[in-house]
């Protein structure tokens, strides 16, 4: 009998075990007693490892230091579009069940697609789920969404994010004197209260050293531009927007150049009407744009899921460089460093072709530990917490294992009281440097396209990947003749007007088949638009 239980006392064993790992680790985390009370805050996050680590640290010591034992539950399902994705889920169940069996009302596909929508002229039956929406408490389990660029905009406006009341709390932390809510066009934190921005990102290139010495570049790589040479053909590491936020915002700000430079050369010659002037901008910046993230395209040894492999693929040799965002560049570097590899790093900030955006956090509504959550954001928010994400490795205040290399929000950190403490003390984007023009962004032109573009980078790259290396590589054997690279260089299949009008209006719809079919029509129509130039290159041979 005791030999037939063993099957069973091994299995229960089996399950458990996860379980006490969980206990006993708990009770050994600092401030936190096997037997005492922990409050627990429960965070939904694309931040990596290293930032979740220094912020648990650094978050529990503060709070214990108040007599409270605190842990953080962080839930990391993916990017940010997989956490959009995740959240607009759980709220669609969440609101279905309230709505049905708290208010007795019936279902509808109408409801489901219109409750988060903030639309002028809805239905009355959804018009109503609206109002109830706003005004329940539904939720997700989870409290606070840190971290997300501006996704998260998106979120306050599905009306998943409430607010914080951290504007009335904190005016000295605002406005005036405080963090600016405009930064170069871009509002870093919501008048509404529902999302703030803790810390500033910008976009550029990390790349390895050996590798551009290798492929015989003296200079490393510091414009958008300069990806699209041929010289980088299968070196280049991207991420699929459609999976990553972080990317998709790369893109946007090579479009945004784009634009600005169609905008100089319009006025340049001459043009003074504003309606003339937008039009120049979208409609030329856009196609010059769509023309230069193909060639980048080409250029990709990849595309993943996930933009913070992309440094460390770098890093590691496996691609010369790669779009990121500054502090994956800059943590990689210092990593790098530390290993005692030397400078085999770099990043280079594209200056003067992106611009800098806030990483915000946001409360979320029905979030479980309402209190505790705030306690977080006004954390972050503070001195205490901003020195994390700039200072040095064991400078006083700053991170104790990984330098997270991100800029403060909060103006303050940027006095030169501290700039020995600073990981790059010379960066401050609220001073730009002398000769580098401040970038612009101009959320109107590509904001509402923002999910239009992923799908377009999409289809024209990731997709139709081997046809479209193909024709690359034909077009550079034959060292670029007119015809085929006047083809490779059409875009009217993409063209402003088209994106953003029956594309757009196709993911805004209610019937899912409808950007089903756009993607299927546009990835074939690419794979033959590239056979065409391959062989139009190999004729001209």
């Amino acid at each position: 009998m005791r030999r037939a239980a063993l099957p069973g006392l091994a299995l229960v064993l089996i399950l458990f075990a996860p379980f006490a790992m969980r206990v006993l680790a708990r009770s050994a985390e600092p401030g936190v007693s096997a037997g005492g009370d922990v409050e627990t805050l429960v965070i939904l996050t694309p931040h990596n490892e290293s930032i979740r680590y220094e912020f648990t640290r650094a978050f529990r010591a503060h709070m214990a230091a108040r007599g409270r034992a605190v842990a953080i539950d962080w839930r990391t399902p993916g990017g940010t579009s997989e956490i959009t994705r995740y959240l607009a889920a759980e709220y669609a169940a969440s609101f279905s069940r309230h709505w049905t069996r708290d208010l007795g009302r019936p279902w509808s596909a109408a409801i489901a697609a219109g409750f988060s929508a903030a639309n002028d002229h809805p239905p009355d039956d959804v018009a109503a789920a609206r109002r109830a929406f706003l005004s329940s408490n539904v939720g997700c389990g989870v409290d606070l969404f840190f971290g997300g660029g501006p996704e998260l905009a998106k979120h306050a406006q599905a009306g998943r994010l409430v607010d914080a009341g951290l504007v009335a709390r904190h005016p000295e932390l605002f406005g005036a004197g405080g963090i600016p809510r405009d930064l170069g066009g871009e509002t870093t934190w919501d008048r509404e209260g529902r999302w703030y921005g803790t810390c500033l990102s910008t976009f550029g290139i990390c790349y390895n050293r050996g590798a551009l010495e290798r492929l015989g570049m003296t200079r490393p790589p510091s414009t958008w531009s300069a990806l699209a040479t041929p010289t980088f053909a299968g070196e280049v590491a991207l991420a699929d927007p459609t999976k990553s936020g972080a990317a998709n915002t790369a893109f946007e700000a090579i479009v945004q150049h784009e634009m600005s430079l169609a905008l100089d050369r319009a006025r340049a010659g001459g043009q003074r009407d504003p309606v003339a002037l937008d039009r120049i901008a979208t409609g030329q910046g856009w196609a010059a744009a769509m023309r230069l993230i193909r060639r980048i395209g080409a250029n990709a040894r990849y595309f993943t899921d996930s933009a913070a492999k992309i440094p460390l693929d770098v890093s590691m040799g496996d691609a010369a460089a790669g779009m990121c965002i500054d502090f994956f560049g800059r943590f990689q570097r210092e990593y790098s460093l530390a290993q005692g590899h030397g400078e085999r790093v770099g990043f280079a900030a594209a200056r003067g072709e992106t611009w800098f955006n806030a990483d915000p956090i946001g409360l979320l509504r029905g979030a479980p530990h309402r209190d505790l959550a705030i306690a977080f954001m006004e954390f972050v928010l503070s001195d205490e917490g901003q020195k994390i994400w700039s200072f040095k490795r064991g400078a006083p205040g700053g991170p104790e294992t990984y330098a997270l290399g991100r800029l403060p929000i909060s103006p303050h950190l940027y006095d030169h009281a501290f700039d020995r403490d600073r990981l790059d003390p010379d960066e401050n984007p609220y001073a730009p440097p002398e000769g580098v023009a401040p970038f612009v962004y101009r959320a109107p032109w590509t904001r509402p396209l923002f999910a239009a573009l992923a799908l377009v980078v999409r289809t024209m790259c990731v997709e139709p990947d081997a046809e479209l290396h193909e024709a690359w590589a034909a077009l550079v054997a034959a060292h670029f003749p007119p015809r085929a690279t006047a083809a490779f260089d059409d875009v009217s299949l993409i063209d402003y007007a088209t994106v953003s009008g029956p594309l757009r209006a196709a993911l805004q719809s209610s019937d899912p088949l409808d950007e089903a079919d756009w993607t299927i029509r546009l990835v074939e129509q690419h794979r033959a638009l590239y056979g065409r130039v391959a062989a139009l290159a190999r004729e001209s041979q």
